[in-house]
């Protein structure tokens, strides 16, 4: 990675750190309430960010208070006719391209990414702005945030083995493969429940079959928090799709220290957390799909 791809990664994990002190279990409210205001980030091509750039951008619409969920750089804007105002700061996302070498081992050519780090700004940031886009010949129309109801359909057509209890805990047991739930009416509310059942299913996607992540051996490991981080994101990521409030359970407070000190240790954590969130998402999402449940992810 360039040099300025690191400083932007430590950019972006420090204003996560900074959402985590400040807000404790909740840090990802503020972003849900952002997307939910604005809209999920898109860049002036009309492309919805993902990965680490929807993460950082959703935080950002939180932070600033912007009322357009819509980015792009200086020259971006420029095309369009429109003028980032003199004095405005911009905000780093990154992306990677293949980038082809040849194997000295095998003689054969291999593609590896190639990160670049871009500045962008706010639509709020600019003046006289149309509303147009830049074309492109793939471009695809950003798709709307789906009702309400899509939460229950979503998780009822996944086709995860989800089994309801009369108990207090909730987990995912990889080695049986089975989502444990507490009975509906034993959370306090909607967005309770919510917070529960996508966190669960996003370990779920884990499994040695779907995405095979690491989910660690003990409580307090590495790994074992890593992978609570993943699924906090991927949660909150299923909140802003299907469009119902989903509260973290207290408990998840603990891994809190954790997730700190490990994008303390290593920025660049922050990166790879998000993009797997976002495949596991993206699973749920494609899982649900056969049963006509319609998501954006």
């Amino acid at each position: 990675m360039t040099k300025a791809t690191d400083q932007a990664l430590t950019s972006i994990a420090s204003l996560v750190i900074g959402m985590m002190e400040d807000h404790g279990a909740n840090w990802t409210k503020p972003w849900k309430d952002a997307v939910r205001r604005a809209g999920d980030p898109i860049s002036a091509k009309k492309r919805v960010y993902t990965g680490v750039n929807r993460l950082n951008l959703g935080l950002i619409l939180a932070v600033k208070g912007f009322n357009s969920p819509v980015f792009g750089t200086y020259k971006q804007w420029q095309s369009l006719g429109a003028q980032v105002t003199k004095g405005q700061a911009g905000f780093k996302v990154i992306f990677f391209t293949p980038f082809k070498v040849s194997d000295a081992a095998t003689g054969k050519d291999k593609f590896v990414p190639c990160f670049k780090a871009f500045t962008v700004f706010n639509a709020d940031q600019v003046e006289n702005w149309d509303g147009s886009w830049i074309e492109e010949d793939d471009a695809e129309d950003v798709q709307q945030w789906n009702d309400v109801a899509t939460a229950d359909a979503l998780i009822n057509a996944v086709g995860a083995d989800i089994r309801y209890l009369n108990q207090n805990r909730a987990f995912y047991s990889p080695s049986e493969d089975f989502i444990a739930l507490p009975l509906r009416q034993q959370f306090k509310d909607d967005s309770g429940f919510y917070g529960t059942a996508f966190h669960e299913l996003v370990h779920w996607t884990g499994h040695e079959t779907r995405e095979a992540r690491s989910f660690g051996v003990r409580f307090g490991s590495d790994d074992y928090a890593f992978e609570e981080l993943i699924a906090e994101l991927g949660a909150a990521m299923l909140s802003n799709v299907t469009q119902v409030d989903a509260t973290p359970r207290e408990d998840h407070a603990v891994y809190l220290n954790n997730w700190i000190k490990c994008l303390k240790d290593n920025p660049k954590a922050i990166s790879k957390a998000a993009s797997l969130a976002e495949k596991a998402v993206k699973f749920v999402t494609n899982a649900a799909a056969p049963a006509s449940v319609e998501v954006t992810a």
